[in-house]
């Protein structure tokens, strides 16, 4: 998604039963750190409890499809992941690389445990363009994911007969 959400966040759906992760990497920290908290803000908004929600730190990108992968094996109960990064192109293609795993590894293992991990590990040409996407505004990618996982887990919880 870029440019501006479908819904206003004040009509994301409530899901004050999630359990979620969140992963990142700790490379560019500030505008990774930006979306974690925007995120964490929109989640609490919803209803999340703050003990509902864990946050580790990766030492990159790259490492971020096997914690995700380690976390469903080990938190069963959890719904869902939420996944931040900024790779920075620089002079060789090592980013695409880098994205490239990111983007499979994500798909792999969201199939393998039927749940989804929502993907904000953005590549960027310029540390600016990582900074605006991080930005206490509309184009936070924090504010994104939160919208990716409140219609995702509320789209899944539907299919479920009643109790």
């Amino acid at each position: 998604m870029s440019g501006y959400l479908p819904k206003r966040p004040s009509e994301f759906h409530k899901i004050p039963h999630a359990r979620l992760a969140i992963i990142a990497s700790m490379w560019h920290r500030e505008c990774v750190q930006s979306m974690i908290d925007r995120a964490c803000r929109e989640l609490d908004a919803l209803g999340v409890k703050a003990q509902n929600i864990s946050v580790h730190y990766l030492p990159g990108a790259y490492e971020l499809p096997l914690a995700a992968q380690l976390l469903f094996e080990r938190e069963q109960k959890l719904d869902a992941i939420l996944a931040f990064g900024v790779v920075l192109k620089g002079g060789t293609t090592h980013d695409l690389t880098v994205l490239q795993n990111v983007v499979q590894g994500f798909a792999e293992v969201s199939r393998r445990y039927g749940k989804p991990i929502i993907n904000e590990v953005i590549g960027v040409v310029k540390i600016e363009d990582a900074v605006k996407r991080s930005a206490d505004d509309l184009l936070n990618k924090g504010l994104e994911a939160v919208f990716a996982v409140s219609e995702l887990l509320h789209w899944n919880n539907s299919l479920k007969p009643p109790a």
